[in-house]
């Protein structure tokens, strides 16, 4: 399908989306709330909770970025401290989730605060069930564990989590939508490059944030963009000696001496690293010797992790890259709207222009000129 054929299809689900999100709802009648229902979470527990919920606490990474994606950040009453500081793509889209109260510092929560709150269910993500029974017996509050997922080997665990986000809230429609969308991208994705074969041009993406901003060396062997579109990650390799040693995080911290001997043809680079990367490449090791530097095919790109995976971010660059290596299918005007319509899918509005304006994403990286 080609990008305008496709920018078609995906208006029309856009144009779907307000009558989706509206869905959203609460069964039952008035005392609904009292009789309760049981559903299974993510970790396989049983867990109780109202029929009826009109207030909600998300805790851990991502678990917000899922309840915005749903639409359903009206049932959001309490958040976490260092959500009220970040510049993120779901709290640019739901500015009022900053004047939230808050129920923890930095990015944990208080027992107290959660046990004296009137939240009625407290939805977590990167937490296991011993600490999810306890926090529910020490503020006797359902707990109701998620799995985030990835866009990777784990998708499945992010899809099932938004069904069951669906569950919660009433909202199937709008997870099969999300979950549809995904992988119609995924599909377009893969069609573009089966068309124009890309094998022998190897690509790096650095820079990559994980708990924290970190440089160059910081990447992900299992990129997702760059499996998308079959293109030849000169971190592969990695990703291997990872899951045999038993490591299950994206990330992983590489030698300068090793991506010099890689020397990919294309170098992408994750904003949320600038600050550290700007100045690793302007070393001689690396702009003396790398063709990408020399050669000046260095592309910034949204960040991947913020708080954990950027999935919408994620798809946007896939998009981006994309159109820098078959640049022959699409036009910088395509890619664009691509971009807006991608935001305003999971987020219910078109964030772009700040986007750009905090990041400035998805151009060619030019050296400041030397004085």
């Amino acid at each position: 399908m080609r990008i305008n054929e496709s920018i078609k299809v995906f208006t029309i689900i856009c144009f779907l989306l307000p009558a989706i999100a509206s869905s959203c709802g609460n069964r039952g009648g008035g005392n609904a709330h009292k009789t309760g229902r049981r559903l299974t979470d993510a970790a396989g527990r049983s867990v109780s909770i109202p029929d009826t919920l009109t207030s909600v606490v998300a805790i851990r990474p991502g678990t917000l970025r899922l309840l915005s994606y749903m639409g359903v950040t009206d049932r959001v009453a309490y958040i976490e401290g260092n959500e009220k500081i970040r510049n993120i793509p779901y709290l640019m889209a739901n500015p009022d989730l900053r004047d939230l109260e808050i129920i923890g510092t930095g990015n944990n929560y208080d027992t107290e605060l959660l046990a004296s709150c009137d939240a009625e269910l407290i939805i977590s993500t990167f937490m296991n069930t011993a600490e999810a029974d306890r926090l529910g017996k020490i503020t006797g509050k359902p707990v109701f564990l998620l799995e985030y997922g990835n866009l990777g080997n784990r998708m499945e665990d992010l899809f099932k989590s938004l069904r069951l986000l669906g569950e919660i809230f009433y909202c199937q429609p709008r997870a099969d939508t999300i979950i549809g969308y995904i992988n119609h991208t995924i599909t377009e994705l893969k069609s573009v490059s089966s068309a124009s074969k890309k094998e022998d041009i190897s690509v790096y993406i650095g820079g990559v944030a994980y708990s924290g901003s970190h440089g160059i060396t910081s990447t992900v062997p299992g990129y997702p963009p760059f499996n998308f579109l079959s293109l030849n990650n000169s971190a592969s390799a990695v990703e291997s000696m990872m899951k045999s040693s038993g490591i299950t995080q994206d990330n992983a911290f590489i030698e300068k001496e090793q991506l010099i001997t890689w020397d990919p043809d294309y170098l992408f680079l994750d904003a949320s690293g600038i600050s550290i990367w700007q100045n690793e490449i302007d070393d001689p090791a690396f702009r003396n010797t790398m063709r990408a530097l020399k050669e000046g095919y260095i592309y910034i790109v949204l960040p991947y992790n913020w708080y954990t995976v950027n999935y919408e971010n994620l798809l946007c660059n896939s998009w981006f890259i994309a159109g820098i290596l078959f640049p022959d299918i699409f036009s910088e005007t395509d890619l664009e709207h691509k971009y807006r319509e991608i935001y305003k899918f999971f987020l219910g509005t078109d964030i772009f222009d700040e986007i750009v304006k905090l990041y400035n994403p998805f151009i060619r990286y030019k050296f400041p000129e030397k004085r």
